[in-house]
């Protein structure tokens, strides 16, 4: 396995990524946030998001895990790099369950914080279960709020130890 960036030859292989059968509101926007990571990534009005998307590929090439993650912005719209947002995170369905999940996400987050971020925040639809518990399972010290400006999502906000003289 690798954890690498994303290369736009990627891009046919988010397109085309497989979450499985299972139809829920929450897959569907995976999907379509999935399908666009390289177009998002490479915004050019974007670019002072600091964004990333990285890919989870098997021994044989295959991208079987996909994460993406920005700046989050101040009230008047300026990028605060300390403070990330984590887009999204995917799995392929035939691989589900083994880790690469945790993998990718811890592993991001591990490099956020050695870059200086203070903060990660992410948004699950309280429906998904399986993410509710991922989240709380995972991240125990994650705060866990229902923002009305985010509603219908599950706000997870994971404050990171910060090293050296940042404030």
């Amino acid at each position: 396995m690798r954890l690498r960036s994303a290369r736009p030859g990627d891009a046919d292989a988010l397109a085309h990524f497989d979450l499985g059968s299972q139809r829920t509101p929450w897959l569907d926007e995976v999907a379509e946030i999935v399908d666009g990571l390289i177009s998002w990534r490479d915004s050019p009005s974007m670019q002072d998001r600091d964004r990333h998307v990285l890919v989870l590929e098997d021994d044989y090439g295959h991208v079987v895990a996909v994460v993406a993650h920005e700046a989050t912005v101040t009230p008047d719209n300026r990028p605060h790099p300390e403070h990330r947002y984590l887009m999204v995170t995917a799995v392929r369905v035939g691989v589900q369950r083994y880790g690469y999940g945790r993998l990718v996400v811890t592993s991001t987050i591990a490099a956020m914080q050695a870059g200086g971020a203070r903060t990660v925040t992410w948004l699950v639809d309280p429906r998904n279960s399986a993410s509710i518990a991922f989240s709380r399972t995972v991240f125990p010290d994650a705060n866990e709020t229902y923002p009305p400006e985010d509603k219908p999502y599950a706000a997870f906000t994971l404050r990171l130890a910060t090293t050296g003289n940042a404030s």
